[in-house]
């Protein structure tokens, strides 16, 4: 979850610097709302269904069916383009009412994430570019790969 709570503490590097992207995103008037749905969502509709005798075992299959479906999902989409690996991450989010690996897992891609934006903020706009043309890159050949394992032979395979 964005929250102030779980991020880690400023250290002296950080002291005097402009907020980032990030910063601004976990101020931002929406994503606290989002963050206080979550929150109810968590504290008075998920624990006491999932805590329930009745309901509690079918809660948790319907809950690991749908999270391990969003997580296949995401990564038959990993290659083609567009938000594979983003759909993976929301089936982990799924997942991770549930499972504390899920859960344990989700942070530390969470983590990653939050560590490449901040590095890649930092550098000078040559390398920002230069990994944004390399990410293209990348993209377009996951593309051309995933089309002639279909069996295209368009252009540009013609």
């Amino acid at each position: 979850m964005i929250d102030s709570q779980e991020r880690p503490a400023d250290t002296e590097d950080d002291a005097g610097k402009r907020p980032t992207a990030v910063d601004r995103l976990r101020e931002h008037r929406v994503t606290r709302q989002l963050v206080a749905l979550g929150v109810f969502f968590r504290d008075r509709l998920h624990h006491p269904v999932r805590s329930h005798p009745v309901f509690g075992l079918p809660y948790r299959v319907v809950i690991t069916v749908v999270g391990v479906a969003i997580v296949l999902l995401g990564l038959v989409l990993v290659p083609a383009p567009g938000p594979g690996w983003l759909i993976v991450i929301a089936g982990l989010g799924v997942l991770s009412t549930e499972f504390s690996w899920a859960h344990r897992l989700l942070q530390f891609t969470k983590r990653s994430v939050a560590a490449w934006t901040r590095w890649v903020l930092r550098q000078p706009l040559a390398l920002r570019m230069l990994v944004g043309v390399l990410g293209f890159l990348l993209l377009v050949a996951g593309l051309l790969t995933s089309l002639r394992l279909s069996g295209w032979t368009g252009f540009p395979f013609s």
